[in-house]
């Protein structure tokens, strides 16, 4: 039996490796989420009691325009062109949602890092999220980050779905962390 260190581990990315730097202008291009993210979709006539429901569908709505908005100010995140083969793309129903990656072969990649995105009502019925986050630490790189993000309607309870700033942190991390104290 495996016996539980009596603080999670950090593994903090190794400051040499040039997705260091990356992770951390990924980071900054994420923050500015909110600036970007548009949704032609506009919710109407539900109860109070049933929007937190439309989490699962938003979330899909939400992960397309992390993609998009990242892919779009690169600039921010590749200021120098240092990865000028790499995109982000989703990959629905698996972990992590998000992948920064180029293509090698017709069906090889290289992944720089991988984003698991969450979606959170701001209004939601819980009073702790867990997220569903159930991935072991194994499964993550030190890059990968964790990216939860906070969406209402536009006029409380009803309009179009807009998003808050994200929280951010390491997938690893926070997976160890998880089952540390779970």
């Amino acid at each position: 039996m495996a016996k539980i260190p009596a603080q999670p581990i950090d593994r903090t990315p190794d400051p040499d490796d040039p997705r260091t730097p990356l992770m951390h202008r990924v980071r900054e291009a994420l923050m500015a989420l909110p600036g970007y993210f548009s949704s032609s979709t506009n919710i109407e006539g539900i109860d109070a009691s049933d929007l937190f429901a439309l989490n699962t569908m938003l979330g899909t709505t939400i992960e397309v325009q992390v993609v998009n908005t990242l892919n779009r100010i690169r600039d921010v995140w590749d200021p120098n062109d240092e990865w000028p083969l790499y995109r982000f793309d989703r990959q629905a129903q698996t972990f992590p949602d998000v992948l920064l990656r180029r293509q090698l072969a017709s069906d090889d990649f290289d992944v720089a890092l991988g984003i698991e995105l969450k979606s959170w009502y701001v209004l939601a019925k819980e009073a702790e999220p867990s997220f569903r986050y159930t991935v072991t630490p194994a499964a993550c790189t030190s890059w990968d980050l964790l990216v939860v993000v906070p969406w209402h309607l536009s006029n409380v309870l009803s309009g179009v779905p807009l998003v808050d700033s994200p929280g951010l942190w390491s997938a690893r991390n926070v997976a160890e962390h998880r089952n540390h104290w779970w």
